[in-house]
């Protein structure tokens, strides 16, 4: 018996053995690969003459793969139809057809990122390959700066493209056809064409949503040079700012809702022409919302450069001014202060105007019968306490202006948050505006070329330029209490 015992153990443990076995460990790899494919051989070499390269053979160290190669390889002069990429094991081949390249032309093949190894991803990048179908290589350049028009500052998006054609197409090529030559605005604004000919060309400046390099859509920016450039001869930087259009050409001016801030007495210019934050009233009942906090009524809420918004969920058919009261409080005995109600056009707000006291407590009363609905229901009545900001609460700004800004040629603006707080003709040298939200504030000149008194935009078709603007240099940091003095042009220091 005790041997069958051991005898069964004996087996146990040998199938235990084999299972440990069975159960193969994959052993550890080594470090993983970061180096980039190394190019071994190419067919043609680089930087030929006299020469029609069509067909570019590269052979690596590492099987590669083919990433993307419509977008990623760029040949310049740009041809009517992209080149081919293909790849066999460890070998890519680049072919052009003979039909698309011109006499006495150099060109430039950049592959970017179209070329990785097979098993890590990584990319092989190289200086453009060079080969020019004449006796010499084309080396001469162009250079400038992109500006944004409606800021007056540098584009700093690093992505508007610079399109070049021949000086003997008309103004609309842009419009119907791809560019000879292409290059990118650096973060800067800079951009630099190289390897271009002793030619005439026109330039224009894209910033374009799709890769049709055609300026073909109403969301897209344009700019435009007002005369051809020969590489040879202009080797000045050339400053072009790009514009978007209105989409109707009829219609010249921007932002004319916001631009009537701009036309406001000096105190209401300031005023902050914002969407107000609106809840989503249930138009099953006919309710309404006060725009006050009135959950503390005692912190400073009500703007006092703001009229008091009453919103409601369904169209008023009537409201009776003599059932609303706006009462304030005084050495705490209420005192009813006189009040202006309108009704806007949409028929579902009422606006509360009147004359604000700073740091004081408001009493809002809406007594039975104070609105009804196209239906002839009444909204309830209601009572809301709240408290107006204090003058302490805002900031303000003197800007000191050069003489020869004064004129109906020169508007200033001013913007917070990318939202037109004031725009208006300079008619002396300080202004001062009074209650200002706390936030950093952008101040400009616009050349109001035409006396319209806003700033208006290009338009490509009739060759017009946007308006130039003319940025302060640094945004002002408005402050609660603070009082900022700035003088737009800063003088120059005087060394002894």
């Amino acid at each position: 018996m005790q041997k069958i015992i051991y005898s069964r153990i004996y087996v146990l443990l040998a199938i235990l053995l084999l299972a440990s076995c069975a159960n193969i460990v994959p052993p550890s790899g080594g470090k993983v690969d970061k180096k980039a494919p190394k190019l071994l051989s190419i067919k043609p070499s680089d930087s030929l003459l006299n020469t029609r390269v069509t067909k570019i053979e590269m052979r690596f160290d590492e099987f590669v793969t083919i990433n993307d190669a419509a977008k990623e390889v760029k040949v310049s002069p740009i041809l009517a139809q992209n080149p081919t990429l293909s790849v066999s094991g460890k070998t890519v081949t680049l072919k052009i057809a003979d039909s698309l390249l011109a006499a006495n032309t150099t060109y430039s093949i950049s592959l970017g990122n179209a070329i990785a190894d097979l098993h890590e991803g990584n990319k092989y990048t190289a200086n453009p390959f060079i080969f020019s179908t004449g006796a010499w290589f084309d080396s001469l350049s162009l250079k400038g700066k992109i500006m944004d028009a409606a800021s007056g500052k540098i584009d700093s998006s690093g992505k508007v493209k610079l399109l070049l054609y021949d000086a003997l197409d008309s103004f609309e090529v842009v419009v119907r056809k791809k560019p000879i030559y292409i290059c990118m605005s650096q973060s800067d604004g800079s951009f630099l064409f190289q390897g271009l000919p002793d030619k005439e060309f026109r330039i224009f400046a894209l910033k374009e949503q799709n890769e049709s390099l055609k300026f073909d859509s109403d969301d897209e920016l344009i700019g435009f040079a007002d005369h051809t450039y020969k590489p040879s001869i202009d080797t000045a930087a050339i400053q072009m700012s790009i514009f978007k259009e209105i989409p109707d050409s009829s219609k010249r001016k921007v932002d004319t809702a916001q631009n009537k801030a701009g036309k406001m007495s000096m105190r209401n210019s300031s005023i902050r022409n914002e969407k107000e934050s609106i809840k989503t009233l249930d138009s099953k009942t006919f309710n309404y919302e006060v725009l006050a906090d009135t959950s503390t009524p005692n912190k400073r809420t009500q703007d006092i450069t703001k009229p008091l918004v009453v919103n409601f969920s369904r169209k008023l058919d009537t409201f009776n001014v003599q059932k609303i009261s706006l009462n304030i409080d005084s050495n705490e005995v209420e005192m009813e202060h006189k009040i202006s109600v309108e009704l806007d056009s949409t028929r579902k707000q009422i606006t509360l105007k009147q004359k604000w006291l700073s740091n004081t407590k408001y009493t809002l009363r809406l007594l039975k019968g104070f609105a009804l609905d196209t239906t002839g229901a009444e909204a309830m009545p209601g009572k809301r306490i709240f408290k107006s900001k204090s003058v302490d609460d805002y900031g303000k700004l003197e800007i000191r202006l050069p003489a020869k800004y004064i004129g109906k040629n020169y508007l200033l603006q001013i913007t917070l948050d990318a939202e037109i707080i004031y725009r208006a003709p300079i008619a002396e040298e300080k202004i001062i505006l009074e209650y200002l939200q706390i936030g950093n504030y952008n101040l400009a000149i616009i050349e109001d070329s035409n006396g319209d008194e806003e700033w208006t935009t290009g338009e490509l078709k009739t060759k017009r330029h946007a308006e130039k603007v003319i940025p302060y240099t640094h945004s002002v940091n408005m402050k609660a209490g603070w009082e900022n003095v700035i003088d737009f042009e800063p003088k120059k220091e005087t060394k002894n």
